[in-house]
């Protein structure tokens, strides 16, 4: 078992997330889910990110992305797929991804490698209790570099947030708890959460607590795929992969 530094791990990890999150809140994506003709693009986010999982009620569409406001996410799940069915929705996602790749990531340095480095991740890591990973796992890769690269960060994404999402249950945090000491306030209103909020601040130690426990466990699974120097090389990459997508493609929507 290689030595894998947690801080390679967390590094990617936020590296990776913040990328997808470029693509998630892009007008470019907005755009192209109002063309597939969805109500909103959040209907579009819904049912695509959530379409891996069949032809799921809204209630457990909720359960599984654990952090929105219930009532945002069904209605928006239930908008979603009354237009496209959960399977052609996460395909017109996936597509989607692969086309904001080859679109703003084609300047990156080592797309091949994100691809290959994630992928033995991939191959390796568990699927019981990550219920999205295993969907997106699932999908096919396209065969170019920027489209397979950002659609390999796109379930990383979906491991790490699954392993996160267990930690985050099992803690007592709540999940608007979580937004407002995360993001704050705001993100928690952006996240359907409505005020009164509640006061967060005595569980900072236990949301800390959390974070250090997502990035163990995902350095455990890391570990039994990459070598320490694998890793860091997947986080330097990564990371230049997300300064590169910065630079060329649009703000994201709130940016």
């Amino acid at each position: 078992m290689s030595d894998i530094d947690v801080e390679s791990i967390r590094a990617a990890g936020a590296a990776i997330g913040e990328a997808i999150s470029v693509f998630m809140l892009n007008p470019d994506t907005f755009e192209k889910s109002l063309a597939a003709g969805y109500p909103d693009p959040f209907a579009a986010y819904f049912a695509g990110r959530g379409g891996v999982l069949g032809d799921a009620t809204g209630t457990t569409v909720t359960a599984v992305f654990a952090v929105f406001e219930p009532n945002l996410a069904r209605s928006c799940w239930e908008n979603g797929v009354a237009v496209h069915d959960a399977s052609e929705s996460c395909r017109l996602y996936w597509e989607q991804l692969a086309g904001f790749g080859r679109r703003y990531l084609s300047g990156a340095e080592g797309l091949d490698r994100i691809a290959a480095l994630g992928e033995k991740v991939i191959a390796e890591a568990p699927e019981p209790g990550l219920p999205l990973y295993a969907g997106w796992r699932a999908m096919p890769l396209a065969d170019d570099a920027p489209a397979r690269a950002f659609q390999v960060m796109m379930v990383l994404r979906e491991l790490r947030a699954a392993v996160h999402f267990n930690a985050l249950t099992i803690s007592g945090v709540s999940p608007v708890e979580a937004h407002i000491l995360n993001h704050g306030t705001d993100y928690a209103a952006f996240m359907g959460w409505q005020p009164p909020f509640v006061e967060a601040a005595d569980k900072r130690g236990v949301y800390d607590d959390v974070e250090d426990l997502t990035n163990r466990r995902m350095a455990q699974i890391y570990r039994s795929a990459l070598t320490a120097a694998e890793a860091d090389e997947l986080a330097r990459l990564s990371e230049g992969a997300l300064a590169s997508l910065k630079a060329s493609a649009p703000p994201p929507v709130g940016a």
